[in-house]
C-alpha cells in the first residue's frame, strides 16, 4: 500500500462495487461538488479504492484505514514541510482519516493509538499545511482522546495539550474546530478519572492567558493581543464550561466575576453567553455560590443608561435561567436574593427596546411561577399578621414583602409607557399568591383602581388593565376583593359608582359565596332602591333612572356568583325566597335569575356525569381551587338543594310565564326546562296536569269563539290580542313543551293527543305551537318515536294541506327527525317513497318566502347529509351519495320552482361536502341545458350551482370540464342574457383566477374574445393598483380576511340577480378558505407594527406628560413625585383643564346628569338673520334638523382653515366683488362638488362640465379688472334675458 501512485486532479474512477459503501458515501456527498478541495478527496478515495481492488483485497473501513496511515506516513516522513501538490494530497488523507475513525472499531484504535497519535501531531504541528487539514487533524485528536479516555492521564496528555494550543490560534476556523473538539472531549471525560485534569488543564490555561494580559500594561501591542486571547479563552469556554468538573468551573466562575467588574461589552456578553450555556445544560455540575455571586453581579450592572439591546436581553434571559437553576440548588440562596434580581429585570423594563422589555417580562413571569413557593408567601403574611396592630415595626420586610413592593413599583409613572407588560406581571403575582394577595398586593389594587381614573386619551391600555384587576377577582375572591376596592354604592353621588368594576365581576367571578351575594349585593340592591325613589320625588329623574340601572347591574352579578359557588348546598334556601320575590315584582331581573339558576343545575349536571369540561387554568390557581371543590358528592348535594326548591320556584315561573305578555329569550322556558328533570316528579306531574286541565278549558272556549265568528268570517283575527284564548293556548303548549324533560312515558302521550289537533288549527299560532311541542318530543324522545311511527307518517300527510306558512319551520324538523330515523331503520319497505315526499317538501321549502324558514331548510338538508354520510353517525359514503341522487332528481321536476330549489339543494350540499364536488359534475350536462330556458329563477339557481362548482373544485377537475364549461356558460336565449350577463362574467373571472388565462382563453369562442379581454385589462388595473400602494394593499388583505372568515354559506349572494365586479374576490375567497392563511399572515404582521409603534408613541408622549405649571397649580405645597396619587391627580387635573381651554363645544351637564344649552353669540346672529323663524322647526322637525346639520357641517369648514370663503372681497351695497386695498384681485371659484366623487358616469361627467365652464370664463376674463367683469357678466345676463323674452312672446 505504501507504493500507491496516483494524479491528485485525476476525475474518480468509475465501475465501483456495490459492497464499496465508504468510497460510495465519499462519491455520492462530493463528487457534484465544484470546490477543488472535494474533487481532490474523490480522486483520493478512488485511487485507493481501486489500489485495493487490484491487490484484491476487502474494500472495508479497516483496510481504508490501513491504507490512509500507510500512505499519510510515506508522505509525512518523505517531506516534513510537504510541498503545495502533496499538501493538498494530505490534506485529503487527513479528510479520510478524519471520516474513517467512527468506523473503525474503538479496540483498534487504542491498539494503534500510540502510531496515530505521532502520526497526527505530525499533521497539526507541520506548519504548512492548510487550514482545512489542520481540521481534520484536530478531529482525529479528539477522536483519540475520547476512545482513549480510560488510560492513565500521562498517555493522553500530550495529545490533549496539543487540543488546548489550537484554543487561541490566529485562524478562524482552526480556532473554532479547536473548541468544538475540546468540548466533545470533555464530554466524553464526564464520570472518569481524566475529567479533572483535563478541566484542570483548560483553567490553568485560561488563567495564564489572564497572567499575560495583566502583565503585558506597559506594552499597547501585546496588551490587545493579549486581551484578544483572552477572548478566544472566554469563546472555549462557552462550549466547554457545561462539561467541566465542579471545582473548576467553581474558579472559573470566579475569574468570569473579576472580568465582570471590567464592564467590557465584548468580555461580558461571552460570560452571560458562557452562563447561560451552564445554566441550561441539564447535566453540568454548577456551584451555587459561585452562580449567585456572578448573577448578583450581573444584575447591579443593569441600569437605565444601558444602551445596548444584547446586553439587557441576554442579562434578563441569563437571570431567568440562572435563578431557577439555582433555586434547584440551594432554594434558601436563591429567596434570599430574588428581591435584587427583581429589582434589576425592573430597571431594563423603562427602555425603548421591544425585545429587552419583552425578555424582562418573560423572565418576571417566570421566576415569579418557578422561585415564588408556599413557604416564602406564608413567612411574609405571617409577619404581616403579627405586626398588623403594632405601629412600629422592629423586624424588615420579608423577601416576599420587598418583591411585592418592587411589583407595585411597576404602576408608578415611569413606567406608564410600558404599563401593558407591568400588568401582565402583575397579573401573574396576583395568581401565584392567590389569597394571600389581599396581605401582599392591597395597594397594588388600589393603584390599578387609581389607574382606571386616568382619561382615555392618557392611557391606551384600558383592557389590560381590566384583565389585571380580574386576575385579582380571581385570586382574592368577590369578597375580598370588593372590600378593598369598593363600587362604593353608599356614596351620595352616584357618578362616583365604581360601575367599571361590573363588566369585570361578571367576566372573572369564579367560586365565590351565594351567602354574600344574598348578605351583601341584595342589601345593596335594597339601598339603591330606596335612593331611586327619594329621588324621584326631589324630582331628580335623571338620578332615580341611572340607580335603577345600578339596580339591574348588581342582579346581573348573580350568574357570576352562581359560576361553581362553593356553599350552594347551605345558602341556596336563603336565596330562594329573594329569587321569588324578585322574579314576581321586577320583570326586568328575570332573565338574569333565570340565568343564574341555569348555571347551577348545568354545571352540577355535568358532574354528575362525568363530563364536566370546565378548567380554571385560565384564571389561575384560585378558580382551579374552587373548580375542583365540585366532586360527586358536593354535586349531589347541590342537586339536593336545588330539587328542594324547585316546587316553589316552578310554580312561580309558570305562573309568571302564563301571566306574562313576553318571555324574551325564552329564559323562563329554558329554565322550567332545566328545573323539571332533576325536580320531585310529583310536583312535575301536579304541574303538567294542572297545564293540561288548562289547555282543555282553553280549547274549548277557543273552539266556541270560533264557532261563534265563523259565520262573519272572522277567522283568527283575536291571537293579537293578549288575553284571547288562542294566546293563552300557545303559551300552554310552550309551558308543557318546558316540562317535556321530567314527563313520563304516558304523559308523553297525553300531550301527543293533544297536539293531533292543534296541527289542524286554523289559527297559524296554534300550528306553530303544536309543531314545536311535537319536534322536542322527537328529538329527545328516540322510544316515543319509535312506538309512534306510522302514527306519525300518517298524521304528517294528513296534515300537510293545512299547514301555516308560519308553521313551517318547526314542521321541516319533524320531517328531519323522520327522515333520519326512517334512514337508519331498513325493515320498512315503503321508506324510498316516504323519504322522497318528505325530501321534496323540504327542498321546495328552499323556495320559501319566509327568510327563517328557507334559512332553516338549508340547515336541515346539510344535517341530513351529515347523518348519511358521517361514520361516527352510522353513515356511509354510498348513502350520501344516494341522498345527493335523490335531491338531484329534482332537475326533473315539471315547474320551474322545483327545478330552481333542486339546483339550490344540490348547490348548497356540494358547498358543505367536498366527496359530492365530482359527483356533481354530473348533472353538469342538464345544468347547461337549463340555462337554454327562457325562466329566469331556474337560470339564476343554476348559475348559482356553477359558482359554487367552481368554487369549491380543483383545477384538475375543472380544466377537464372547462370547455363544457364556458360553451354552456355563453349560449344563451337573448331575452335573458342581459339580465344574468354580469353574473356570467363573474363566473369568467373566477374561473380565469383558478385555472389561469390562457387555459379560458383556448376554450372560450371568437366572438366572445372582447370579453375575456375585457376581463384581462381589469385584472391587470388592480395588480398594478394593489402593486403601487402595498400599504393600502395589506389594509384591504386584512378587511377581506376578516369577512372571509365570518361569512359561510350565504345562498342571498350566491343565487343574486346579477353579480358585481367589484365582489368578486370576495365571492370566491369566501367560499375557498385556502386565500386566508396569507393574509392572516399579514393581517398579523401589521398588527404587531402597530402595536411597536403605539408604544414609541407612547414613549415620546411620557417625556412632555409633566405641565409646565404644575408648581403654581399646586400654590405653596410642593409636589411630591414618589406619591402616585398627588401625581395623577395633578396630571389629571391639568389634562382636564387643557382640553377644556382647547374646545368651548364641550357638552355642559349639571349635577343631575341633565344637558345644560345656553344660547350663545352665534346662535344669537342665526336667529336675527332669520326673524321669520318658525318655533315648531326649533323643536325637532325633520328639516330643521337636517340644515342645521349642514349649516354646522359648513361652520366647522370654514372655521378650521381648510375652506375659504371670499367674504372679505363681498360688497355690503351691491353684488359681486370689490377689489380691496393692499389685498389681491378677487377670483373666480368652483366649489367642490361631491358629484366628481359619484361612481354613475354622468355625475362625473356634469361636475367637469361646470369646472370647464369656470376655466374658461377665467381664461376670458384674464386681464380684466374686477368692475370690467363684473360689468361683462351683466350684460351676458341680459342677453339672455331678452333672448328668453322674447321667445316666450313668439
Amino acid at each position: 500500500m505504501e507504493g500507491i501512485e496516483f494524479d491528485a486532479a485525476s476525475p474518480p474512477p468509475h465501475g465501483l462495487a456495490v459492497e464499496d459503501d465508504f468510497c460510495s458515501s465519499i462519491l455520492a456527498s462530493y463528487a457534484g461538488s465544484t470546490q477543488d478541495e472535494h474533487q481532490r478527496l474523490c480522486a483520493v478515495v478512488g485511487a485507493m479504492s481501486q489500489e485495493l481492488k487490484d491487490q484484491s483485497l476487502p474494500r472495508t473501513p479497516i483496510a481504508y484505514f490501513g491504507a490512509t496511515c500507510s500512505s499519510l506516513d510515506k508522505l509525512l516522513s518523505a517531506s516534513p514541510v510537504p510541498d503545495p501538490p502533496q499538501g493538498h494530497v494530505v490534506e485529503s488523507l487527513v479528510t479520510i482519516l478524519c471520516l474513517l475513525l467512527p468506523k473503525v472499531a474503538a479496540s483498534v484504535v487504542r491498539k494503534r493509538s500510540q502510531y496515530m497519535s505521532e502520526l497526527v501531531l505530525k499533521v497539526v504541528r507541520g506548519g504548512s499545511l492548510p487550514p482545512a487539514a489542520v481540521g481534520s487533524g484536530l478531529k482525529c485528536v479528539s477522536h483519540l482522546l475520547s476512545v482513549s479516555k480510560d488510560a492513565n492521564w500521562s498517555s493522553v496528555a500530550q495529545l490533549y495539550g496539543v487540543l488546548l494550543g489550537f484554543v487561541t490560534d490566529s485562524n478562524p476556523k482552526i480556532r473554532r474546530q479547536s473548541h468544538l473538539c475540546l468540548r466533545d472531549v470533555l464530554q466524553s471525560f464526564r464520570g472518569t478519572p481524566a475529567a479533572a485534569p483535563a478541566s484542570e488543564g483548560l483553567t490553568s490555561t485560561f488563567e495564564r492567558f489572564l497572567l499575560l494580559a495583566g502583565g503585558s500594561r506597559g506594552d499597547a501591542a501585546e496588551g490587545s493581543r493579549g486581551a484578544q486571547e483572552i477572548l478566544y479563552v472566554l469563546d472555549s469556554l462557552k462550549e466547554c464550561l457545561p462539561f467541566m468538573s465542579l471545582k473548576y468551573t467553581s474558579n472559573t466562575l470566579k475569574y468570569y466575576k473579576t472580568l465582570l467588574e471590567l464592564r467590557q461589552p465584548l468580555v461580558t456578553r461571552r460570560i452571560t453567553d458562557g452562563l447561560s450555556a451552564l445554566c441550561l445544560c441539564p447535566t453540568s455540575e454548577v456551584p451555587p455560590e459561585a452562580l449567585l455571586d456572578l448573577l448578583c453581579s450581573l444584575a447591579h450592572l443593569v441600569s437605565a443608561s444601558e444602551t445596548s439591546v444584547d446586553g439587557m436581553t441576554f442579562t434578563a434571559r441569563l437571570l431567568d435561567a440562572g435563578m431557577r437553576q439555582l433555586y434547584s440548588l440551594n432554594r434558601q440562596m436563591c429567596v434570599v436574593k430574588l428581591p435584587l434580581i427583581f429589582n434589576a429585570l425592573r430597571e431594563i423594563l423603562p427602555s425603548e427596546h421591544e425585545e429587552a422589555i419583552f425578555a424582562s417580562a418573560e423572565t418576571f413571569k417566570s421566576l415569579i411561577d418557578s422561585c415564588i413557593d408556599e413557604d416564602l408567601i406564608n413567612q411574609g403574611v405571617e409577619q404581616i399578621k403579627i405586626h398588623a396592630n403594632t405601629e412600629s415595626r422592629k423586624s424588615g420586610p420579608t423577601c416576599i414583602e420587598r418583591i411585592c413592593v418592587t411589583i407595585e413599583s411597576l404602576l408608578d409613572y415611569r413606567f406608564s409607557a410600558v404599563w401593558d407588560v407591568a400588568f401582565q406581571i402583575i397579573s401573574a403575582t396576583f395568581k401565584k399568591l392567590g389569597h394571600s394577595a389581599s396581605y401582599l398586593l392591597r395597594g397594588t389594587l388600589k393603584s390599578l383602581g387609581d389607574i382606571q381614573k386616568l382619561p382615555d386619551e392618557d392611557f391606551p391600555y384600558r383592557k389590560q388593565l381590566h384583565e389585571c384587576v380580574g386576575s385579582a377577582l380571581v385570586a382574592l375572591g368577590p369578597e375580598m376583593f370588593l372590600s378593598l376596592l369598593p363600587l362604593n354604592l353608599e356614596s351620595d353621588d352616584l357618578s362616583e359608582v365604581n360601575v367599571w368594576l361590573f363588566p369585570v365581576l361578571k367576566q372573572y367571578t369564579v367560586g365565590a359565596h351565594l351567602s354574600y351575594f344574598v348578605e351583601s349585593v341584595l342589601d345593596s340592591v335594597g339601598l339603591i332602591k330606596q335612593k331611586a325613589r327619594k329621588l324621584e320625588l326631589e324630582g331628580s329623574v335623571y338620578s332615580a333612572r341611572s340607580a335603577d340601572a345600578l339596580v339591574y347591574s348588581l342582579w346581573s352579578l348573580l350568574p357570576s356568583f352562581c359560576n361553581y359557588a362553593v356553599d350552594t348546598a347551605e345558602s341556596l334556601k336563603d336565596l330562594e325566597n329573594a329569587l321569588c320575590r324578585a322574579l314576581r315584582e321586577e320583570p326586568d331581573v328575570r332573565g338574569v335569575i333565570c340565568s343564574g339558576l341555569q348555571l347551577l343545575i348545568d354545571q352540577n349536571k355535568r358532574v354528575l356525569d362525568e363530563n364536566d369540561e370546565s378548567s380554571g387554568t385560565e384564571f389561575g390557581t384560585s378558580a382551579e381551587k374552587s373548580v375542583s371543590r365540585y366532586t360527586l358528592q358536593v354535586a349531589t348535594d347541590n342537586l339536593s338543594a336545588l330539587r328542594s326548591s324547585a316546587r316553589e320556584v316552578l310554580s312561580v315561573l309558570s305562573g309568571i310565564f302564563l301571566n306574562s305578555k313576553n318571555d324574551d329569550g325564552g329564559s323562563l322556558q329554558s329554565t322550567i326546562a332545566a328545573l323539571s328533570p332533576i325536580a320531585d316528579k310529583a310536583v312535575i306531574s301536579r304541574l303538567y296536569k294542572s297545564t293540561m286541565q288548562k289547555l282543555l278549558k282553553v280549547t274549548l272556549e277557543a273552539a266556541k269563539v270560533h264557532d261563534s265568528r265563523k259565520p262573519n268570517s272572522m277567522g283568527s283575527a283575536d291571537s293579537s290580542n293578549e288575553s284571547s284564548p288562542s294566546v293563552l293556548r300557545g303559551k300552554l303548549f310552550d309551558l308543557a313543551a318546558s316540562l317535556l324533560p321530567g314527563l313520563n312515558v304516558a304523559e308523553v302521550d297525553v300531550l301527543f293527543k293533544a297536539i293531533q289537533p292543534a296541527l289542524q288549527d286554523a289559527d297559524g299560532v296554534i300550528q306553530k305551537k303544536a309543531y314545536k311541542v311535537l319536534s322536542v318530543m322527537l328529538k329527545n324522545y328516540e322510544r316515543f318515536l319509535s312506538s309512534k311511527l306510522e302514527e306519525l307518517l300518517k298524521l304528517m300527510v294528513e296534515v300537510l294541506p293545512t299547514c301555516h306558512f308560519s308553521a313551517k319551520r318547526y314542521r321541516l324538523e319533524c320531517l328531519y327527525f323522520l327522515i333520519v330515523h326512517l334512514s337508519k331503520d331498513g325493515s320498512d319497505q315503503t321508506k324510498p317513497e316516504i323519504v322522497c315526499s318528505f325530501l321534496t317538501e323540504i327542498i321546495l321549502a328552499l323556495k320559501e318566502a319566509n327568510k327563517k324558514t328557507r334559512n332553516r331548510a338549508y340547515d336541515i338538508l346539510v344535517e341530513i347529509g351529515h347523518a348519511c354520510g358521517d361514520e361516527e353517525k352510522g353513515g356511509t359514503k354510498e348513502n350520501l351519495l344516494q341522498f345527493f341522487n335523490m335531491v338531484a332528481g329534482g332537475l326533473a321536476g315539471e315547474t320551474p320552482h322545483m327545478i330552481s330549489a333542486a339546483a339550490k339543494g344540490l348547490a348548497r350540499l356540494a358547498y358543505e361536502f367536498t366527496d359530492l364536488v365530482s359527483t356533481a359534475y354530473n348533472v353538469l350536462p342538464s345544468t347547461f341545458l337549463l340555462l337554454r330556458r327562457k325562466n329566469r329563477e331556474i337560470i339564476k339557481a343554476n348559475l348559482g350551482l356553477l359558482k359554487v362548482l367552481v368554487a369549491k373544485s380543483q383545477v384538475d377537475w375543472l380544466q377537464m370540464h372547462l370547455g363544457g364549461m364556458v360553451e354552456g356558460l355563453l349560449k344563451w336565449q337573448d331575452n335573458t342574457k342581459n339580465h344574468f350577463k354580469s353574473k356570467v362574467k363573474v363566473l369568467l373571472e373566477m374561473l380565469v383566477k383558478k385555472c389561469g388565462l390562457d387555459a379560458v382563453k383556448a376554450v372560450m369562442p371568437e366572438e366572445h374574445m372582447k370579453l375575456l379581454t375585457n376581463i384581462r385589462k381589469i385584472k391587470e388595473r388592480k395588480e398594478r393598483k394593489w402593486a403601487t400602494n402595498s400599504e393600502e394593499s395589506s389594509r384591504s388583505h386584512l378587511s377581506k380576511a376578516t369577512t372571509s372568515r365570518l361569512s359561510r354559506w350565504n345562498h342571498t349572494k350566491i343565487f343574486s340577480d346579477s353579480g358585481d365586479e367589484d365582489s368578486t374576490d370576495g365571492e370566491t375567497d369566501y367560499m375557498d378558505g385556502e386565500t386566508n392563511i396569507g393574509r392572516q399572515s399579514r393581517a398579523s404582521s401589521l398588527l404587531k407594527s402597530k402595536a411597536t409603534s403605539l408604544r414609541s408613541k407612547r414613549l415620546h408622549r411620557s417625556a412632555q406628560s409633566l405641565p409646565e405649571d404644575l408648581m403654581d397649580q399646586l400654590e405653596d405645597e410642593p409636589l411630591d413625585l414618589l406619591d402616585r396619587q398627588k401625581m395623577r391627580s395633578a396630571l389629571r387635573g391639568s389634562q382636564q383643564g387643557k382640553r377644556k381651554a382647547e374646545s368651548d363645544d364641550d357638552l355642559e351637564i349639571d349635577s343631575e346628569g341633565r344637558l345644560v344649552i345656553r344660547e350663545g353669540e352665534r346662535l344669537k346672529k342665526s336667529s336675527a338673520a332669520i326673524p321669520d323663524s318658525d318655533s315648531r322647526s326649533e323643536a325637532g322637525s325633520y328639516l330643521s334638523k337636517d340644515s342645521s346639520r349642514k349649516a354646522q357641517k359648513r361652520r366647522k369648514t370654514s372655521e378650521s382653515g381648510w375652506a375659504y370663503t371670499g367674504n372679505e372681497y363681498a360688497s355690503k351695497k351691491a353684488r359681486g366683488d370689490l377689489t380691496r386695498k393692499d389685498k389681491l384681485e378677487p377670483y373666480a371659484y368652483w366649489p367642490l362638488d361631491r358629484k366628481m366623487m359619484s361612481r354613475r358616469p354622468e355625475h362625473r361627467a356634469a361636475a367637469r362640465r361646470g369646472m370647464a365652464s369656470v376655466v374658461k370664463m377665467t381664461k376670458m376674463l384674464e386681464g380684466k379688472s374686477a368692475s370690467s367683469a363684473l360689468s361683462l357678466k351683466s350684460t351676458k345676463l341680459k342677453k339672455r334675458a331678452n333672448k328668453a323674452s322674447k321667445k316666450k312672446g313668439k
